[in-house]
């Protein structure tokens, strides 16, 4: 088609095609590029005439070309005008962007066969701040952990997924011996940097399918799903080890230690399971304080029970 020969109103048309700020694309019913514009092609990472005999699902990315493909026979059965969907597409620098795409079905005349319309937008910008407010919503913010109601999901998930003869879940319930002290000496500064320590030492030891949340102050709460019921006790162990190591803090090394209290999740209440981890966490507490002899700071006429420091070597 020669542009010169074209109306007036034809080159309007294909003017307002070519300036678009979005990705425009006429394609067959199924999916295939006939032509698009120039912002196509930028927001591809290509030139528009080589994008031209392929097809949308050829740069989508491969995670999400199946339901692609299900909303390409939707717009060609559904009597709705315009269907949008949300993908990524893969780029020809290999960058994967997420895109918004509006989708016109227009039907078959004497003239012209069956095609869509295709307006695409990019919507990284918009997916990457909804993920982050996502993520600040079900995560500790210091610690980046999963929070209360977060961990009460996974607690809710896992109990879902326990068969009859499914291995049950334990929830460990650890909570720092003296960290008060922490604060009150080197300033909260300080005792941020010690609870970030202990979620990375916490994190390290868990498996993939485990859950670590910080729930408030020095308290962590481990789910660790389908483990051997005898598996508890030296997880338990490997929990207040991680926390009795020494924490560097601005040259300084604090030592504390903690209780872990342990439970089997059977089928229950989150909110009643996490009570009674609580529970054993203190009894452990209480029995660990009637066995150990009172501690001083090293250097320092402290109470009874307080943290040992010593400068870093």
């Amino acid at each position: 088609m020669v542009r010169r020969s074209l109306s007036a109103h034809e080159q309007n048309l294909l003017s307002a095609f070519d300036h678009a700020p979005v990705g425009v694309a006429v394609a067959t019913a199924h999916g295939r590029i006939i032509a698009c514009n120039p912002a196509m092609g930028r927001l591809l990472d290509q030139e528009p005439h080589d994008l031209v005999g392929r097809t949308f699902f050829d740069v989508t990315h491969p995670d999400d070309v199946k339901a692609a493909r299900r909303t390409c026979v939707l717009v060609r059965t559904s009597t709705t005008r315009i269907l949008r969907h949300e993908c990524r597409f893969v780029t020809a620098e290999g960058r994967t962007i997420w895109v918004s795409a509006s989708i016109s079905p227009v039907a078959e005349t004497a003239a012209h066969p069956a095609h869509l319309i295709v307006h695409v937008e990019d919507i990284t910008d918009r997916k990457r701040l909804e993920a982050e407010l996502s993520h600040r919503a079900l995560h500790d913010p210091l610690t980046g952990l999963a929070n209360r109601a977060l961990l009460n999901d996974r607690i809710r998930a896992a109990l879902g997924r326990h068969g009859r003869h499914a291995r049950p879940s334990h929830l460990f319930f650890l909570d720092l011996n003296g960290f008060k002290e922490v604060n009150d000496r080197f300033g909260h500064a300080a005792g941020d940097a010690v609870l970030t320590q202990l979620a990375q030492r916490i994190l390290a030891l868990l498996r993939a399918g485990d859950t670590a949340a910080r729930i408030g102050g020095d308290e962590f709460v481990v789910l660790c799903e389908d483990a051997e019921p005898r598996h508890a006790a030296v997880i338990s162990e490997r929990l207040s080890a991680a926390a009795a190591r020494p924490f560097l803090v601005n040259g300084t090394m604090i030592t504390l230690s903690a209780a872990v209290g342990s439970c089997p999740a059977h089928h229950a209440d989150p909110a009643d399971l996490l009570r009674e981890a609580d529970r054993r966490m203190y009894e452990t507490k209480r029995r660990h304080a009637h066995r150990m002899p009172p501690r001083r700071c090293v250097g320092d006429p402290s109470p009874p029970g307080g943290i040992r420091t010593s400068p870093r070597s």
